[in-house]
């Protein structure tokens, strides 16, 4: 019996519940891997995140010949060819069953629906699971059978469901029949157009875990009392390998309850507060599911359709290459270009100030980031810009705009983040460098800042208030 895997967002053999049950069920299994680089750019896929996909695909090909499992790369323009090249390589190989992991947006959700119709009409059997998340999509819900939309009551419930046989996720590969079929990752075409040093990131599942052990081991102890601030290196900074799926939640999960005698709730204040930050990630999941609008570029607050954004080409330029004369702003912006990511602090912070102060449209600044995020995860990142603009679900109150002279004094009190990013004001003391005089920032070529803090702030709070009422 012949299976095929058609691979997503699961660039691994470990905890991959599509893989495991072909392995289970067919003397011969072949991987698929659907290279899509025009439906990429339409979902604003990061150049630096395709490159993390291929370097991945890579190492997971190496581990999969080691079992004789070949995985084949198709290149085709978008979705819509799926059902067709799914097709044509099963009539091909003789496939009997095909398997795949559960993507959650509604393009994603559309396209399975499509390949699913196609296959059940040719009578192959097939089957999907969801390895994102603990629980399907949608089915955490109020006691009035509704989603949550409130991140604090979906996860007492999340816990009160929860069962260790979730974790049950150990398994042993076996040697599968050889196939005449090779591995094909050399046809991927692939131009850079990043800057990002990927040495940061290097490729695998095996780099994954070991970043996992190494951080539990070492460092999430103090994650409650770190994460905020972002020269420590308090996080984990695991997140491009979960959004590319090459480590699962589960294992990471189950890992962290090993490290706090399997308490969820109580024991060690970082590793319950880590965990937290997965469960967000299964919430944004479960919003996108449940609430499809936020995949059509939707508010989840109905009422800040009404807001009357503004827009203006050199501010939006000068947020872009972090040269708005915030240095907090500005150290984040230039950490992205550089490394593909951002502190989750620093995220809000940014946010919070191109919605707010600079009162540009959330889309806008949602897309810069998904075109450059190595850790680009749709629902998480559209989660977290509709948090900071107060269009989304439990979202600050819009009244509440953080100042990021304020925020740059909290968390990096001595200026170190700053300077290890804008070299123009590395000689600054820790007094001058959050808001650097007129004279200082002429003599360090460093930009005055492109707006007045107090006057934006409450040019934002008249905004709002016009569109709330």
């Amino acid at each position: 019996m012949k299976s095929l895997v058609w691979l997503r967002n699961d660039l691994r053999m470990d905890d991959n519940p599509a893989l495991k049950h072909a392995c289970l069920n067919s003397d011969e299994v072949h991987c698929l891997y659907l290279y899509q680089p025009d439906q990429m750019k339409l979902h604003n896929v990061a150049s630096c995140k395709i490159e993390f996909i291929i370097e991945n695909l890579k190492d997971l090909e190496s581990s999969l010949s080691k079992i004789n499992v070949p995985l084949t790369v198709i290149t085709s323009k978008c979705f819509d060819d799926c059902p067709d090249l799914i097709i044509d390589v099963i009539n091909k190989r003789s496939i009997k069953k095909v398997y795949w992991n559960n993507q959650f947006g509604f393009d994603e959700q559309r396209r399975d629906l499509a390949v699913k119709d196609v296959l059940d009409k040719n009578n192959i059997y097939n089957e999907s699971f969801d390895d994102q998340v603990i629980y399907p999509p949608g089915t955490i819900k109020t006691m009035e059978g509704k989603p949550y939309s409130v991140f604090t009551p979906f996860k007492r419930r999340w816990i009160e469901k929860f069962n260790m046989d979730f974790l049950d996720i150990e398994f042993k590969y076996t040697v599968k029949k050889e196939s005449n079929i090779k591995s094909n990752l050399n046809n991927i075409s692939f131009e850079k157009d990043h800057s990002v040093d990927m040495s940061i990131w290097p490729a695998g599942e095996e780099t994954a875990l070991l970043k996992l052990t190494d951080y539990l081991n070492n460092k999430v102890i103090r994650y409650a009392k770190d994460r905020n601030d972002p020269i420590l290196e308090g996080t984990s900074r695991i997140s491009p390998y979960l959004a590319s799926g090459v480590i699962s939640s589960r294992r990471c999960i189950l890992e962290a309850l090993k490290r706090n005698d399997f308490k969820l709730d109580s024991g060690e204040k970082g590793v319950v507060k880590w965990i937290d930050e997965i469960v967000w990630r299964e919430f944004y999941k479960n919003i996108m599911f449940s609430f499809p609008k936020v995949s059509k570029g939707n508010p989840f607050q109905d009422y800040t359709k009404n807001i009357n954004w503004r827009f203006n080409e050199d501010e939006f330029e000068a947020w872009k290459n972090g040269k708005t004369g915030f240095p907090i702003i500005d150290s984040a912006m230039r950490q992205l270009k550089h490394e593909g990511w951002m502190h989750n602090r620093l995220r809000m912070v940014v946010a919070m100030f191109f919605t707010k102060n600079m009162l540009h449209d959330w889309r806008l600044g949602e897309a810069f980031f998904m075109q450059n995020l190595i850790d680009g995860d749709f629902s998480s990142n559209n989660g977290g810009w509709q948090w900071s603009s107060s269009t989304g679900t439990d979202a600050a109150p819009y009244f509440r705009i953080f100042n990021p002279i304020t925020q740059s004094k909290n968390f990096d009190s001595d200026g170190l983040f700053i300077k290890k990013h804008i070299s123009e004001l590395r000689d600054l003391d820790k007094k001058e460098i959050h808001d650097p005089s007129s004279k200082i920032r002429q003599y360090c070529k460093y930009p005055s800042a492109i707006l007045d803090l107090k006057s934006s702030r409450l040019r934002a709070i008249d905004a709002f208030s016009e569109a709330k009422n």
